[in-house]
């Protein structure tokens, strides 16, 4: 009994790992830090839509994906959005997107960022999935928002949605390879809907 109950305090002394599958939303820009808290895996700021596209802008536009120094950021966005018909709603996409690079980066302490931007009509990355990347920011300014789910025993949990320019930051399998809160872009193939999501790495 001595060596049985020694065994089971050693066990019960052993530190618990909590898995990283809490999100945590607020309408604070400062709560997306509480990325780093070890059980999150998503942190949300609740905000106003800050961008206004009209549905017609949308069909064929041709988004981009580019790289540059966080200080570059302005200059190469605004060389990407040149190639398009110039409208009044660059102006507040480009002012969030220059935002959102600059507080990414000073989040994850990293000199350079990763920004794709895309009008989405189909069925892009619709299975329930983890990135593999440390962490991601995701913003839909256009359409419907990222979902995601927890991977629970018996499958996934009940499925969230991100709400319309809501921002969110998703660790990503480098940070937590066993990361059990997936995501997904909701399935839109011939409903209509049009998305125009924003990606930062």
């Amino acid at each position: 009994m001595g060596c049985a109950g020694g065994g089971l305090m050693k066990l019960l002394d052993r530190p618990i790992e909590v898995k990283p599958s809490i999100a945590r939303s607020g309408d604070d820009p400062a709560h997306l830090a509480a990325i780093y808290d070890h059980e999150v895996a998503l942190t949300l700021w609740s905000r106003p839509n800050p961008v206004t596209v009209p549905r017609e802008d949308l069909d064929g536009l041709v988004g981009f994906n580019v790289t540059c120094s966080i200080g570059e950021v302005r200059h190469t966005i605004n060389i990407a959005l040149s190639g398009a018909t110039a409208r009044s709603w660059h102006v507040p996409l480009l002012a969030d997107i220059v935002d959102l690079s600059h507080r990414f980066a000073a989040l994850m302490e990293i000199d350079d960022v990763s920004i794709r931007l895309e009008a989405i009509s189909g069925n892009a990355c619709w299975k329930f999935h983890s990135d593999y990347v440390r962490a991601r920011l995701l913003t839909t300014y256009v359409g419907p928002g990222t979902e995601w789910a927890l991977q629970g025993e018996n499958g996934l949990d009940d499925v969230h949605r991100i709400p319309t320019g809501h921002v969110g930051i998703f660790k990503g399998r480098e940070w937590t390879p066993d990361g059990l809160l997936l995501h997904r872009s909701p399935p839109i193939a011939g409903t209509g809907d049009v998305r125009l999501l924003l990606v930062i790495d």
